[in-house]
């Protein structure tokens, strides 16, 4: 089973990911968790092109084709081994990310993908996005920097439109395929999302 973790920043995303790991280990299931970008050798190379926040002069075409090489390396490489090996697979960001912030935040056409998405993306089982405000990441990005004292990626600096256009582009994905995507209201505390995903992806595999 493949199953992808979508949403903006500081979402609690990754946090609910290991969770979710940890739980799915103790019941004996066999667990892969990876991330995009970055979940290969090859992959954490683009990542740090990526998230550079020097590299301000990226054009936005540049950032989808390192991101699109990035994921077809993950997939060859690491998503369809676990997944030949029965392992589940759980990946923080996949490419209705690239959809989300390239297509919805960048406000590019990305139709020129179809093609590339028919040969080389593998369609997830189960995706969850973890629904917040724009208003409620910010503030969760300054206490993460605070606390850890970190800056902000490239991505993570962008400004409130774009990541209003983000998580309206998320919303439209959801909406439009629900067969596949969960909406998780991430303003919840953690246990509480962490028991509601559980027992979704158990009554899915078992």
């Amino acid at each position: 089973m493949f199953i992808t973790f979508e949403g903006i920043d500081a979402s609690g995303k990754t946090t609910q990911l290991h969770l979710l790991e940890r739980e799915l280990k103790k019941s004996g299931f066999r667990v892969l968790t990876t991330r995009q970008p970055g979940g290969t050798p090859i992959g954490l190379l683009i990542r740090q092109i990526l998230l550079n926040p020097e590299h301000v002069q990226m054009v936005p075409e540049a950032e989808v084709l390192l991101y699109m090489a990035d994921r077809v390396q993950h997939i060859k490489e690491v998503i369809l081994p676990a997944l030949a090996r029965n392992e589940i697979v759980l990946c923080d960001r996949y490419h209705d990310a690239t959809l989300a912030y390239q297509g919805g935040g960048r406000q590019l056409d990305l139709s020129w993908l179809k093609q590339l998405e028919e040969k080389q993306i593998v369609t997830p089982d189960l995706t969850f996005w973890f629904d917040i405000s724009v208003e409620q990441s910010q503030e969760r990005l300054k206490q993460r920097n605070q606390a850890q004292d970190t800056e902000n990626c490239r991505l993570e600096s962008e400004n409130t439109q774009f990541f209003n256009r983000v998580r309206s582009e998320y919303a439209r994905l959801c909406l439009a395929d629900q067969s596949r995507f969960i909406q998780i209201e991430a303003r919840e505390d953690i246990p509480t999302i962490h028991q509601q995903l559980l027992k979704i992806v158990l009554d899915r595999i078992t």
